[in-house]
């Protein structure tokens, strides 16, 4: 925070409004709250939220759009948490143990990179899905996250040929080794390569080059836990970054 302008609402006041990524417990009574604003992400200092009777406490609940004022000259590193308002809840996203396994893990990740107008609006999209019990939608806007995330890695998947030779005819399959589709003469199943239909293969590749107004056609197609897990394990393996939530949501995926 130190290089960057403290953020405030047009009326100069020093106040942030965002999207409650997670909180961690921080000393007896305290904590830190990680909030994305659509340009970046904040860590809040929450003082006493561990306490039942505090005010702020409400503040801190992941899946949830809140308006912060915070106390700009407490820290060079972080924000001083005074009080605040929640503006939404999405508490239903915690009523399912998969869908708060796949916004833990959306967290996570998002943390790991520069936040954007386009992962703010998908995120609280999802959470909104969520509890409107659209679960096709829900995943959806899970897996272009989790594409989006990909995008900044640079380690997105190439979709518009074979990642080997490079001809666009012919397309078996896609293979985490090879960086994305592969033909039938570089398709390789004793390597992990993983055969997909034609459908599933277009799927992907509308999914890889979809932009934001145009997402909602992308809603014909079944979009699951499989896909999603599809894309994380894919994260994993292109950057060797592991990710600990991952192995827990693969026990609630298993029929």
């Amino acid at each position: 925070m130190a290089n960057l302008v403290l953020p405030a609402d047009k009326a100069g006041q020093h106040r942030i409004e965002g999207l409650v990524l997670s909180v961690m417990d921080y000393r007896e009574n305290d904590g830190i709250i990680k909030l994305a604003a659509p340009d970046r992400i904040c860590t809040v200092f929450a003082r006493g939220i561990q306490k039942e009777t505090s005010k702020n406490r409400r503040l801190a609940m992941p899946a949830s759009r809140v308006i912060l004022n915070y106390d700009p000259q407490y820290s060079s590193s972080m924000l001083y948490l005074i009080n605040g308002s929640v503006e939404k809840s999405y508490w239903q996203v915690s009523q399912s143990l998969e869908m708060q396994s796949v916004n833990a893990l959306l967290s996570a990740l998002i943390q790991r990179y520069e936040m954007t107008p386009e992962i703010y609006s998908d995120l609280e999209a999802f959470w909104k899905a969520v509890c409107e019990k659209q679960e096709n939608r829900a995943m959806l806007y899970a897996c272009r996250l989790a594409i989006l995330i990909l995008k900044q890695a640079g380690t997105v998947m190439d979709v518009d040929e074979c990642a080997v030779c490079g001809i666009q005819k012919n397309i078996a399959g896609i293979s985490m080794n090879s960086g994305g589709f592969v033909c039938l003469d570089h398709f390789d199943g004793e390597t992990g390569d993983l055969k997909w239909d034609k459908a599933r293969l277009r799927q992907l590749r509308w999914l890889v080059h979809a932009s934001r107004p145009n997402l909602e056609k992308l809603e014909s197609f079944r979009w699951d836990l499989d896909f999603f897990i599809f894309l994380m394990d894919w994260y994993v393996f292109t950057t060797d970054m592991p990710l600990q939530a991952l192995s827990f949501l693969k026990s609630l995926a298993r029929p």
